[in-house]
């Protein structure tokens, strides 16, 4: 259930599972909320299996601007989302992986954004890895998409208006893998809008010395290929096929997700080879730049070929 913030201007939502020593190290590094005007931390436990719960209730006593709420059995990460964009009663909220950082400079642009202009949404750089779209603010829909719709994939690039929020349709995008991404899309897809982008600020991984990041790679193909396509081309009809087909090929490309080494690492670890070429290559041709007999050849080329490259 939701409850009432010490203020009403902007949350940290994080969902998380089974991840308590990047959660430890995330909340202590957020410690300067406490100095923070109108700021709240609300956690969403997964029904974590580890000491997710004795870190966050550790943290919760020391500090009355840290919520945190367990769901009662694990649920897919997409509706963990949504259930924690909900808790917040701010007027903004910064939906933030538990592996992630934002710094405090960014955080307070992020407020000074909130009281200078009433934005739809508020863009940030992740790692810096958004490199050749300048600081504006967007109002065309298809210059958004085409632009960063690729990055807009990154959970903790995106502060959402509570009214978007509120009217955000999450069931249609359940699943995808693309939950956080679509209900911006979908909501500006009718309407006037202003999105502020901010290059300028980045939000940055956390790198703990001996704690590994679980990761999605095993399901490299089936994500950014298969369910990316379909996610892009599912989006509503005012958004053309042109912002669309740049939008889907852009995220292989400039996240270097699909760069020729990375593909090249990517059969070195039995992640591709002819079975998921076949699988998946009807989507090679709108989110992977390179010719389709090359990814074949990669893919059919002994993988302890590439070990000794």
């Amino acid at each position: 259930m939701p409850y009432m913030q010490r203020s009403s201007r902007i949350a940290i939502s994080i969902p998380t599972y089974n991840r308590c020593g990047f959660l430890d190290r995330s909340l202590f590094e957020h410690g300067y909320i406490k100095k923070a005007s109108g700021a709240s931390i609300i956690i969403s436990d997964n029904a974590s299996t580890d000491d997710t719960k004795e870190v966050a209730d550790r943290y919760c006593k020391e500090n009355e601007y840290i919520k945190y709420c367990r769901n009662e059995c694990t649920i897919p990460p997409d509706e963990n989302f949504e259930i924690v964009l909900g808790y917040a009663e701010s007027d903004y909220v910064w939906l933030l992986g538990d592996t992630y950082l934002i710094p405090e400079k960014a955080f307070k642009a992020a407020l000074a954004e909130t009281e200078e202009d009433d934005y739809d949404v508020i863009l940030f750089n992740v790692s810096d890895r958004v490199t050749d779209v300048p600081e504006q603010i967007y109002t065309d829909r298809n210059k958004l998409l085409a632009d960063l719709g690729w990055h807009m994939t990154c959970i903790g690039s995106a502060v959402y208006s509570r009214r978007l929020i509120q009217e955000a349709h999450f069931k249609r995008y359940r699943d995808t893998n693309f939950l956080q991404t679509g209900i911006i899309f979908e909501y500006l897809a009718d309407r006037p809008f202003k999105v502020k982008w901010l290059p300028q600020h980045s939000v940055n991984g956390l790198k703990i010395p001996g704690v590994k990041k679980t990761s999605w790679e095993a399901q490299t193909f089936e994500i950014w290929t298969k369910r990316w396509a379909n996610f892009v081309f599912s989006l509503p009809s005012s958004y053309s096929l042109d912002s669309k087909l740049k939008c889907a090929m852009d995220h292989g490309v400039k996240s270097g997700v699909f760069t020729l080494s990375a593909i090249k690492r990517l059969r070195k670890k039995k992640l591709l080879n002819l079975e998921t070429y076949l699988r998946h290559a009807a989507y090679f041709r709108f989110t992977i730049k390179y010719p389709q007999r090359l990814v074949r050849l990669i893919a059919t080329l002994p993988h302890w070929f590439f070990r000794i490259l």
